[in-house]
């Protein structure tokens, strides 16, 4: 059974984890709650009926920490997870230092849909040890390829939990636009004089909505309205001349499959959101969130979305 993890939300992760840990532990583990320093955690006391081994189970209060990532094939060496100052595991050791200097932990999991390479097994439960007092042979990690070893293993599982993949948070993939993106930014000005401006201009309006009424439409804010007329101004006409560039037809195919794409999700959790202010906000968040090469182009990503919006590609119109 194989979960695209990335696009779970960090609630449907948890329950994934806690049902992993009912099989490991046994059924007296209780699911994540929020702690008094504000982080989320799940726990079992007592005999752990299935690990470490039948030789050698653990027993005693065992701590579970669930570390979702929504970013596509992360990894536990990221600097992001290991090494920078606000490290997700350097914002998790003096958590774990504090539970066992105060005896209320005796051994500690953690979970998370990263890869976990071997080396990098053995730097993290080395870092935790050394800075929390934990003997290394309590601290266990699970990377992405462990989790999918145990529902393999246990593959009851999936009648234990309830992911529906319609109650999904909106997510989309970014490859897509990164690609597009990349060779925007490769080329910007190129293609400027092909076609002109006025036929471009000509060419969207005939299929776009009247701004201020799709605006209403889609309740997006006055304040923000105006941001997007003026990124329309500086980049709008040029990204049409690119994408109707005969070079670049595969491009401007892409660009329809990701506007569908788009479309499609939006149009599905339009229930979750507000305002399209929030939407927009989302999905930029979302992208360069999950894609180093739209983080590196964060200008041209929002260009893009405001680019989707204005001529209704997507949003209601």
């Amino acid at each position: 059974m194989k979960y695209q993890y990335h696009d779970l939300s960090p609630e449907q992760f948890e329950e994934l984890v806690i049902a992993v840990c009912f099989e490991l532990l046994g059924p007296a583990t209780q699911g994540f709650s929020t702690g008094t320093d504000g982080g989320r955690d799940a726990r079992f006391h007592g005999k752990a009926q299935a690990y470490k081994s039948k030789a050698d189970l653990w027993d005693g209060l065992i701590i579970i920490q669930s570390k979702h990532t929504k970013a596509i094939n992360e990894k536990y060496t990221e600097p992001s997870f290991i090494s920078n100052k606000t490290s997700v595991l350097n914002k998790e050791i003096p958590k774990i230092k504090k539970l066992y200097d105060k005896g209320e932990l005796d051994y500690y999991m953690m979970f998370s849909n990263r890869k976990l390479l071997g080396n990098a097994n053995e730097d993290i439960i080395n870092k935790i040890s050394s800075e929390t007092g934990l003997d290394k042979s309590k601290i266990v990690i699970f990377g992405i390829d462990d989790i999918e070893t145990y529902l393999k293993h246990y593959p009851n599982i999936k009648d234990k939990i309830d992911i529906n993949p319609f109650e999904m948070p909106l997510m989309v993939d970014p490859d897509d636009l990164a690609e597009i993106i990349i060779a925007f930014a490769k080329n910007q000005g190129v293609f400027s004089e092909v076609p002109s401006h006025s036929e471009v201009n000509i060419d969207r309006e005939i299929k776009r909505t009247e701004f201020n009424e799709k605006n209403k439409i889609n309740n997006l804010s006055k304040e923000y309205s105006e941001i997007i007329a003026e990124d329309m101004l500086v980049n709008y006409d040029e990204i049409t001349q690119f994408l109707s560039h005969p070079e670049n037809v595969k491009l401007k195919d892409l660009y329809q499959e990701v506007v569908d794409e788009f479309n499609i999700k939006i149009v599905s959790h339009k229930q979750d959101f507000n305002s399209f202010d929030r939407v927009l906000n989302y999905l930029y968040d979302l992208l360069i969130s999950r894609d180093m090469d739209l983080k590196r182009n964060k200008k041209l990503t929002r260009t893009f979305l405001h680019y989707m919006y204005y001529f209704c590609d997507i949003g209601d119109s």
